[in-house]
């Protein structure tokens, strides 16, 4: 799956979750999953159908990074920035009326 996700292959990602593949899957040596993948390349739809249609958890990788600091140093769109960002706080926090003063949803 991690290989379909590096290529951008979403029919085949969604086909491998489907027929029983962990969205959570790392891999060994940098602990990386497909969302971690998907937002590294810039891959928004691919982001988007793992966290709301496979509920993709926001895990760090074997370095500690989570989604959204490998979105901040693979100098991605704003558009995928913004969106994992979003995404990650939501998962932290709750809804952003939930969300600690100060901070700007």
């Amino acid at each position: 799956m991690l290989f379909a996700a590096y290529n951008g292959d979403m029919d085949l990602v969604k086909t491998a979750l489907e027929g029983g593949a962990d969205v959570n899957m790392a891999d060994e040596q940098t602990g990386l999953t497909a969302l971690h993948v998907a937002v590294g390349t810039g891959n928004l739809p691919l982001a988007r159908m793992l966290v709301e249609e496979w509920n993709a958890a926001f895990l760090p990788d074997k370095f500690g990074r989570h989604p959204s600091v490998v979105a901040a140093q693979c100098n991605i769109s704003n558009e995928v920035g913004d969106y994992i960002v979003r995404k990650e706080a939501e998962d932290l926090w709750g809804p952003p009326a939930d969300w600690p003063p100060g901070i700007v949803p």
